[in-house]
């Protein structure tokens, strides 16, 4: 990676981690160039603004919850584990509540933005997520578990869900047996082949 680009990573990891702390519309640039250790003008040769480091944060942790599904598919070649394992990140994600206040910085990002343009890329985001539940999907439809019925239907159920529950839970809170309870009937409504519904 050449120093360019190892700035650039620099000052979104170190976006993230200020987004984390105080949520979106705490955070000014001076958080962000303390944190990344960096000048005001060297920031600005990479972000001019508070929001597209902001931008760039979500981009970066969805495209990189994507790549992480697909290197966990690739390793354990499980279908049901990699949904698991998927369930457990959303779970532990869900339960942090405040404590991560990515949560909090996002839905205040979305509360705030409101022209076209902000609007298209939250619809980006919602496909990406969206994209990372239909790779599992067509994993387990690959390895003979799932039947391909209503994939896409199903994909866009359980990111509605997602987002339902992360909405309570920055709200009235949600407790770790109603998450699990939801993710149990959404892997109830998966629709599974004949062999797999006898094991």
């Amino acid at each position: 990676m050449n120093e360019k680009k190892q700035k650039r990573e620099t000052i979104i990891t170190s976006g993230r981690r200020v987004f984390q702390q105080k949520g979106f519309l705490d955070v000014t640039m001076k958080d962000i160039i303390e944190a990344a250790n960096i000048s005001r003008g060297g920031i600005y040769l990479y972000f001019h603004s508070v929001d597209e480091v902001f931008v760039a944060v979500l981009n970066k942790r969805n495209s990189h919850s994507l790549e992480e599904v697909k290197q966990d598919i690739v390793s354990k070649n499980d279908f049901d584990l990699v949904l698991q394992d998927y369930f457990d990140g959303q779970r532990d994600r869900l339960l942090s509540g405040l404590n991560d206040s990515l949560l909090r910085a996002v839905y205040e990002y979305y509360f705030t933005h409101k022209r076209p343009e902000d609007q298209a890329f939250q619809a980006e985001q919602f496909a990406m997520i969206k994209q990372t539940i239909t790779t599992i999907l067509e994993f387990g439809i690959a390895q003979n578990v799932l039947r391909d019925s209503n994939l896409n239907d199903i994909a866009e159920h359980i990111m509605f869900l997602i987002e339902g529950l992360s909405v309570l839970a920055l709200t009235s809170g949600v407790t770790p047996q109603q998450v699990d309870d939801q993710f149990d009937l959404i892997e109830a409504m998966l629709p599974r082949t004949a062999s797999e519904t006898r094991r």
